[in-house]
């Protein structure tokens, strides 16, 4: 379904040991071998990586910057470490200080970030407190790890790639109430999907219409997952499917493809923040956003509504929904404080027109959309630091079952 072209900065890092680890054969017969550190698969990336001394490493994030050289973001790492069973690492994860909204200062990796790991691709989980060590001069996030298998992967957050997306999409290539369609491409070439949810037996007419869209900026991982369960409680739970008679979803699960891809942060091919220009589209440099509010808005110019539209992001220490003060939007607010993980004590927050007072192209979508068009548009963030109803981390079940809640939060924010 997807025709990926994965960018050719995808690499491979090579650090040599010899002789300092085990790994056993196809024959189970144990063997030395050499540890590497590897970023050649989708998604993968690292900055420079340098040995400090025995099985302790330096390892740069790579970061992004945009169009004007400013804004930098370093908020995705993703590798994997090769032949070092049994063997205890030391890694500095560093170049973490950045700019966002052109303030100097920022960096989205933090004390309370936690990397999580895994050995299979499936299974991922955060590391302890007696795992990484914050040094908040250098501002710096050390892992100290033993793997316990041979190739262990780790990431800012459990990663989530256009091929997962691909296989999700094609497992429900035939389910009668999808109709997936091509919007667009992006600067890459990679296909701009929006999916149509509900039961093509029920009358259109009376329908409420809901928005939802995913993954604007390639690091914010949770989002594809929250997307991901509601697609499937939609499609694969009794109660989501009642919900299709009387509600029309359109979905955009994967704004950023390109970014994904090559383990970007969130900015496209040339420079653009897919959630801060869609007041000043440039076509040929933003396709994304290009392909994205044409789909809006011709939806509108038909003389079809929009009953709520919901951006999902991720952010470091805060869950929080902003949009216009509207009944729509504390209903939404009300139902995930109440029936989620989703917590903010300061209710629903005041949208600003802009991201950057006093410079063009620097709206958010739901900005945007409000300020043009007078969509009820909302951005809610989930964060990736420690949630207190969970006392924990979001795990990949805990982002998939919060699928469920934004479907019937903004269910029950548009009745």
């Amino acid at each position: 379904m997807m025709n990926l072209h994965l960018s050719p900065c995808l690499l491979l890092l090579t650090l040599f040991v010899s002789g300092a680890c085990q790994n056993s054969s196809d024959q189970n017969v144990n063997q030395n071998v050499d540890m590497s550190i590897r970023t050649n698969f989708e998604g993968g990336r690292l900055g420079e990586v340098r040995q400090i001394a025995d099985n302790h490493w330096e390892c740069a994030v790579a970061g992004e910057s945009d169009s004007e050289g400013r804004n930098r973001q370093a908020s995705w790492y993703y590798f994997r470490i090769d032949g070092a069973k049994g063997e205890t690492l030391t890694i500095d994860l560093t170049n973490l200080v950045g700019e966002y909204n052109y303030k100097p200062g920022a960096h989205a990796i933090t004390s309370e970030t936690r990397p999580v790991i895994s050995y299979d691709l499936k299974e991922w989980r955060h590391l302890g407190k007696e795992e990484v060590e914050w040094n908040e001069e250098k501002v710096e996030l050390r892992l100290k790890i033993q793997p316990k298998e041979n190739k262990m992967w780790i990431a800012h957050q459990p990663p989530y790639t256009t091929a997962r997306l691909e296989r999700l999409l094609n497992s429900f290539q035939d389910d009668p109430f999808v109709q997936m369609s091509k919007i667009g491409e992006s600067a890459d070439q990679n296909p701009l999907h929006l999916l149509t949810i509900t039961n093509p037996e029920s009358a259109p007419g009376n329908k409420n219409i809901i928005w939802l869209m995913a993954r604007q900026h390639s690091w914010e991982s949770g989002t594809s997952w929250v997307m991901e369960g509601a697609f499937k409680y939609l499609l694969e739970s009794e109660d989501g499917k009642k919900l299709l008679d009387k509600n029309i979803f359109k979905i955009m699960p994967m704004a950023d493809p390109d970014g994904v891809a090559r383990g970007g942060v969130r900015f496209n091919k040339f420079g653009h923040d897919l959630n801060r220009n869609w007041d000043l589209v440039i076509p040929e440099e933003m396709p994304e956003i290009y392909a994205q509010k044409n789909a809006i808005v011709n939806w509108l110019l038909q003389g079809k509504k929009i009953d709520i539209f919901l951006t999902l992001h991720n952010t470091e220490a805060a869950d929080y929904i902003q949009g216009p003060d509207l009944a729509v939007g504390q209903k939404l607010f009300k139902y995930m404080s109440e029936n989620t993980s989703f917590k903010d004590e300061q209710g629903l927050r005041e949208m600003p027109a802009t991201t950057t007072e006093g410079k063009r192209g620097r709206m958010t979508v739901n900005q945007a959309l409000w300020a043009e068009q007078k969509v009820p548009a909302y951005l809610m963030e989930l964060k990736v630091e420690e949630v207190e109803k969970l006392n924990a981390r979001r795990s990949v079940e805990d982002w998939l079952a919060l699928g469920a809640g934004v479907v019937n939060g903004l269910v029950a924010a548009v009745e």
